[in-house]
């Protein structure tokens, strides 16, 4: 069964003014095709869509039916040609987009409402990574693109990469953890005694790491940061946490600390597949790589010192 969208466009304008006449006028048609249309379409439905009352005709329990879906239809076939169109001119359907878990969230709201005034018709999918789970999403096809991989490439094959900046880290106890009075670089002999929050690893394929584990310490495995420094904040662990998130935290109970064995800023990069590119992962490409985004991307923020 097929049926035009103009059918559907001749019933719905017939049902708003019940009448045959002012429907032709208003499609700029003669009644006899409106008539025709409604007929042939009741014909293809097998049910009447309209019944005579007086000098107007009224819309049958399946006229009533049949408008109230009429409309979707309409609004999905408008979109299709939309959508057929913009892919046609180069511009992808669909941009997914993996991010490591330390980018922060601000930066990432304005990717997304920059990419919908851009290309309202192209869906954006976001997904959090943590660790190599950001490179192994872009190896096995599940992210066009990366925002915040971390470290070096671990293969270069078909892959770019371009670096965003340097993403610092603190080491913070809470307030009322043992350590938290200690006016001396903290040794790693001494952290071992309290478990380390950690957020595990998404890789499936690549080695699995973590931000900041000493080797034979406890770990406390939890999904997010917001979990991770609420354990802190209690001293039921201590670990490292991106210096942007302390910094909005360090009013909740958190203290900065110096260790022995500090952990190094996390280089971070833009990666993305060089082949296939379309119009919205090229200008989100460029989007990302502003030089004032980039430091939004690693938690800079601007006249801000750490």
């Amino acid at each position: 069964m097929f049926t035009s969208d103009e059918s559907l466009r001749v019933v719905r304008m017939v049902a708003k003014y019940q009448s045959i006449t002012q429907a032709a006028e208003r499609l700029h048609k003669v009644p006899s095709a409106v008539s025709y249309t409604v007929k042939k379409l009741e014909e293809t439905f097998g049910a009447k869509l309209f019944m005579r009352k007086g000098c107007y005709i009224q819309l049958t329990s399946a006229g009533e039916y049949f408008i109230h879906h009429s409309k979707a239809i309409l609004d999905d076939l408008e979109a299709l040609k939309r959508n057929v169109a913009i892919v046609d001119a180069g511009v992808e359907n669909e941009v997914r987009v993996a991010v490591n878990n330390i980018v922060p969230q601000g930066a990432l709201i304005d990717f997304v409402e920059a990419f919908e005034q851009t290309f309202p018709s192209s869906q954006l999918t976001l997904s959090q990574e943590v660790y190599n789970g950001c490179w192994d999403a872009l190896y096995q096809g599940r992210a066009d693109m990366v925002i915040g991989a971390p470290h070096a490439v671990p293969s270069a094959d078909g892959v770019v990469s371009h670096p965003l900046g340097h993403m610092e880290w603190d080491f913070v106890v809470g307030a009322a953890h043992p350590l938290a009075n200690a006016e001396h670089v903290l040794e790693s002999s001494e952290l071992r005694r309290y478990p380390a929050v950690c957020i595990r690893d998404t890789s499936v394929n690549l080695q699995g790491m973590q931000a900041w584990l000493l080797e034979g310490q406890k770990p406390i495995f939890v999904s997010d940061f917001s979990t991770a420094i609420a354990l802190i904040a209690r001293n039921v662990a201590i670990g490292c946490i991106p210096r942007h998130m302390y910094l909005a935290h360090r009013g909740i109970a958190l203290v900065r600390k110096s260790i022995e064995e500090r952990k190094h800023a996390t280089r971070l990069f833009l990666a993305y597949r060089s082949g296939g590119m379309g119009k919205a992962r090229r200008w989100s490409l460029d989007y990302l790589r502003g030089s004032a985004r980039s430091e939004l991307l690693c938690g800079i923020t601007p006249g801000v010192c750490h």
